[in-house]
């Protein structure tokens, strides 16, 4: 009985142990249970392209799970697929850093940051990829962001009017029709997509002007998105883009793709015809464009077999009144998405794409068709293009005039159609003389920048000037002829910006042109000098090595001794000069702590001293013990600069003196040098000095520098003077 309460009492704890265990266990099952299911949750949305739903429940996943790849990588992509580009930047970002990021996400960063303009930043990212991935697409971005300048060249040769900015829906894809415009909109009807989370988008009849939008051939809209839309050119015909009435069951939901369907307008009513043979509930076939003479369609599609994302292909109308199989257009396609397709009434073809190089997100291209033959396409450049997505292009003026679309105008998540005009200029008198100023400056800065080669060039792509911008960053150009030309600077193998001169600036005695150079390094600007006598030293060749990333340079001086290398930031570098007849010398130089917003240069001075046969150079900070010889730490630290040169000097030999002051025997003062230079040799030798390039001499108080001899009472500072270290070379081969 007496341990009958303490067994129940140990029972009783015992149990509860095991419950407050099966409950945390339960709890635990539960929580994984229920972040799995909020996940399983998102990406069932995700699949959906119910993207504007997945958002917030991603955002609630990853703040439980932050490491989440497939998680983070989708939260990016519903940001990116809703035009969301801030966000989609920040969830990118955070995409590759983590381990199990590829190439593709850091490609996409890429592309974000040049539709925000970062271009520094982009480039910076753009180099970290080219490390991990050689391919054209990689190149074609390099290429982007380094013609950068001449796609902004004729920004101001077109005035660019948005005709929806009252509209607070989508409104995009114009196409003239009947004196008017056949747009995309989204509807105001109360069902809404799921994947913007807007109404469907309908296609809606407007003036040129956009001042009102009147539902279009709503007979043949489906339920869900339609549009955009091509036209016969008796406007009789209609193809457009409409949701395949066929579900793909794809990752355990069902979806519709995009199909091409058409219809033909009889009394005033818009009759459905066949659709287009050729789509395919298993891919996308989408965004028509009619030729003019009706003979052939041009479309998009992710059919298999295509060059990666979307592509763009052809299909003939046949005489039998058939369709031919579609054709690929391989000149025009690439890794990326070719998109978007219109045809004028002059033999061009336009359409978008973010794989060529250009300015950011969809740019705009033309090429002429000769039979099945497209030209190489060209970047219709700023200001019809930006950095924002371009598309849905329409005119009928060979660009004079025209429509086009964007997502440039505020929220970048919602599309407007702009009107363009080319600037029609009156030439006014021209005078017999005009110079040309021309300031280069550092984008980061506005810092004026030296030596940067100028070239002039005229409309055939003809150089008419070149030279270099002075200590001032300035360059005047005088006796070229009135014209059309575009100034570019080149420096450290980057372009500057493009200024261009028209033939009616000449009517100014003076024509001022700034350009700008963007190059997010820093630069070092450094001059060699005689460590003797202070004299810059020409024709010095100097090594400058970046520590942190491993790459190396070289540059030789000239006549004035100055030298320049561009500085990766947050780096370290070792500088180094190298002169036949001098000590080779270096020295350390850092980028990290610098802000390139604020600082431009790196300067640095660099000695190098005139290698003489028998002078006696000082070591300076050689100390030892009273009547001792072991070389000290701080001794040590000295004698290793020693080693450093005759490392970066391996041709000379050289003897190393030791020298006391007169306090002494002469006899012990003698021995005692002796050892001390046999131990900083051996010292010297330890560092992997070969033996037969340095050998010891003890001088004792044979060769004292001043008055301080036996018997002479000195001060300690005298006494000091005369106890050194020293060396001098003694021959070179």
């Amino acid at each position: 009985m007496v341990q009958k309460h303490p067994i129940e009492t140990k029972i009783t704890d015992t149990s509860k142990t095991k419950l407050m265990f099966k409950i945390l266990i339960i709890l635990l099952c539960f929580a994984f249970y229920n972040s799995n299911a909020q996940q399983l949750q998102a990406d069932k949305k995700f699949n959906l392209y119910q993207y504007s739903d997945a958002i917030p429940l991603y955002i609630e996943y990853l703040e439980n799970n932050p490491g989440n790849y497939d998680a983070s990588l989708n939260l990016a992509l519903c940001y990116k697929y809703l035009n969301d580009v801030d966000n989609a930047i920040a969830s990118y970002k955070n995409v590759i850093g983590l381990p199990e990021a590829v190439p593709q996400d850091c490609f996409e960063l890429i592309q974000l940051l040049r539709i925000k303009g970062n271009l520094s930043e982009a480039k910076d990212y753009t180099l970290q990829l080219q490390k991990k991935e050689n391919s054209s697409r990689v190149d074609n971005l390099v290429q982007a962001i380094d013609n950068y300048p001449k796609f902004m060249a004729a920004q101001n040769d077109y005035v660019i009017t948005n005709k929806t900015i009252n509209y607070a829906q989508s409104v995009f894809g114009g196409v003239l029709y009947r004196n008017g415009l056949i747009v995309t909109a989204e509807s105001n009807a109360s069902s809404k997509s799921t994947w913007t989370g807007q109404g469907y988008t309908k296609l809606f009849v407007t003036d040129l002007d956009c001042s009102e939008l009147k539902p279009f051939a709503s007979e043949i809209m489906s339920d869900f998105n339609d549009g955009p839309a091509s036209f016969s050119i008796d406007g009789n015909t209609i193809y457009f883009t409409t949701p395949n009435e066929e579900l793909l069951k794809e990752k355990d939901v069902n979806t519709r793709k995009l199909q091409i369907s058409s219809a033909s307008s009889m009394n005033g009513k818009w009759i459905k015809a066949d659709v287009f043979p050729f789509n395919n509930s298993s891919y996308n076939v989408a965004y028509p464009a009619l030729s003019t003479d009706g003979k052939m369609l041009i479309f998009c599609s992710d059919k298999p077999g295509g060059f990666g994302g979307i592509d763009l292909y052809y299909s003939i109308y046949k005489d039998d009144q058939t369709w031919s199989e579609p054709v690929n257009i391989t000149s025009l396609n690439t890794s990326g998405n070719e998109r978007f397709p219109s045809f004028d009434n002059n033999g061009n073809f336009f359409f978008a794409s973010d794989g060529h190089p250009g300015l950011g997100g969809l740019d705009l291209f033309s090429s002429k068709i000769n039979g099945s033959t497209f030209t190489v396409p060209i970047n219709l450049n700023a200001p019809i293009n930006s950095s924002y997505d371009d598309f849905s292009l329409s005119t009928d003026d060979n660009l004079v005039s025209g429509f086009a679309s964007s997502n440039r105008f505020g929220d970048s998540q919602s599309d407007d159609i702009f009107y363009f005009k080319r600037k029609v200029e009156e030439l006014p008198v021209i005078l017999e003389k005009t110079t040309i100023n021309i300031l280069v400056i550092d984008k980061y800065t506005a810092i004026p920048l030296p030596y940067v080669s100028v070239s002039v060039k005229d409309t055939k792509n003809n150089t008419v000037y070149k030279g270099l911008s002075d200590p001032q960053g300035n360059i005047n150009v005088e006796d070229i002829g009135a014209g059309d030309y575009e100034v570019q600077g080149m420096l450290n193998d980057i372009t500057t910006t493009i200024a261009k001169i028209s033939i009616s600036e000449f009517s100014k005695p003076l024509i001022e042109k700034t350009v700008t150079h963007n190059d997010p390094r820093f630069t070092l600007s450094g001059i060699v000098i005689n460590a003797d006598n202070g004299e810059p030293v020409p024709e010095v060749t100097v090594y400058c090595t970046n520590s942190t990333l491993k790459n190396k340079n070289s540059i030789v001086t000239t006549d004035d001794g100055k030298f320049f290398f561009q500085l990766e930031q947050t780096s370290d570098f070792i500088v180094e000069g190298k002169k036949e007849g001098f000590f080779t010398n270096s020295a350390g130089a850092t980028t990290r702590g610098l802000d390139r917003s604020e600082d431009l240069y790196v300067n640095l001075e660099l000695k190098v001293a005139k290698i003489e046969i028998g002078k006696e150079i000082v070591l300076e900070n050689i100390y030892y013990d009273l009547d001792k010889s072991n070389i000290r730490n701080d001794a040590a630290t000295e004698l290793n600069k020693l080693v450093k040169i005759l490392v970066d000097n391996p041709n000379i030999t050289i003897e190393l003196g030791s020298h006391t002051d007169s306090r002494g025997s002469d006899d012990y003062n003698l021995k005692l040098s002796q050892r001390r230079a046999e131990s900083a040799v051996a010292y010297i030798i330890s560092k992997g000095i070969e033996k037969k390039r340095i050998y010891a001499k003890g001088y004792g108080e044979t060769k004292l520098t001043n008055k301080c001899e036996n018997d002479i009472t000195c001060p300690e500072e005298e006494h000091q003077k005369n106890r050194r270290t020293e060396f001098k070379v003694v021959s070179i081969n």
